[in-house]
Order: C-alpha cells, then structure tokens, then sequence
C-alpha cells in the first residue's frame, strides 16, 4: 500500500491506522511512505501495529521510503532495529 496522505498526525491517525491494518488483512504486504513530508509519533505507532498484525498472519512486511523524521522518532523510542530488518 503506497500511503497518499502527505501528514499522518493525531488529526488523520485513526483513519490512516484503520486503512493500513485493511490493507495488511487484504495481504499486501509494503507499506510505502513515499509520499508522506510530515510525521508525528503516531505514525510510529501505526507502523508498528501494521508490522504486528502482519506477524501474526504469518506475512513479511516490507517498508518502503520512510520519512527521516519518522526514522528519528523511530530510534528515540528505540524500536529502529526491531524495524530495520523490514526496510527495503
């Protein structure tokens, strides 16, 4: 699923979480950020609750072009290298 959204923030968070976990039922299995110019730490959470219920569907994620400030939220919770293996 390649996100279309430019901000994923607290304001767009539950529909952006509700569409990518659809997406993973579905069976796709990248996420792709390409389009994505502005973070906050939500979307750290919503990546990993993808990444979760890709894992117990027994499916790879693969993540695509994320955002270094999303990168940057990433090592400061310090879930970088439970993600790092799925980035591509």
């Amino acid at each position: 699923m390649r996100l279309s959204e430019e901000k994923i923030t607290r304001g767009n968070a539950v529909a952006v979480k509700a569409a990518v976990l659809a997406s993973a039922q579905a069976g796709d299995t990248v996420l792709d950020f390409s389009n994505v110019k502005s973070v906050d730490s939500t979307s750290v959470s919503i990546l990993m609750s993808w990444v979760r219920t890709l894992q117990s569907l027994q499916r790879t994620p693969e993540i695509r072009c994320v955002p270094e400030k999303m990168l940057s939220l990433m090592r400061l919770y310090g879930v970088n290298d439970l993600l790092a293996p799925y980035f591509k």
